[in-house]
């Protein structure tokens, strides 16, 4: 961990680096893109999956090919050009994200679905969310305030 003094700077506490390494590092960085985007993280994680399968298949030229994903997404984040850098993660983005949107959509719908119960009004069909384990309990419709019970 680099060392770091504490400065109180109006009753709040500042966090200052002392290391010249570090301070050059925030400089050397600064104007660059230095982002952990999607298409970032897509490479990283690509790169990863065909280091482990080149150790079963006993193929250099997948290590290679990972070598040169890393490669291309430390370009990526070192690169000067953070506007074309943001276009090319945008347009990569919009090949990813209809691909994924299923899955987390069903991600999201299990961590729902597991915390809370859901209930439709009997009178205006609004679907109401109740958190789980409360056993019988009155539910209160937000929209038009029908009341019925229910057993979460």
């Amino acid at each position: 961990m680099l060392p770091t003094s504490i400065h109180s700077n109006n009753g709040g506490l500042d966090l200052k680096p002392t290391s010249k390494l570090q301070q050059r590092l925030q400089l050397w960085m600064r104007g660059r893109y230095g982002q952990n985007d999607t298409l970032n993280r897509f490479l990283n994680n690509l790169a990863l999956v065909l280091i482990l399968v080149s150790f079963f298949l006993r193929s250099s030229w997948l290590i290679l090919l990972a070598v040169l994903l890393i490669a291309f997404s430390y370009w990526r984040l070192f690169s000067k050009k953070i506007y074309q850098q943001v276009a090319i993660n945008r347009g990569f983005q919009r090949i990813w994200l209809p691909i994924t949107r299923p899955f987390s959509r069903l991600k999201y719908w299990f961590t729902q679905h597991w915390h809370y119960r859901f209930f439709h009004c009997e009178q205006c069909h609004q679907r109401i969310r109740v958190p789980r384990h409360h056993g019988r309990v009155k539910v209160t419709c937000p929209k038009c305030k029908h009341q019925f019970e229910a057993r979460t």
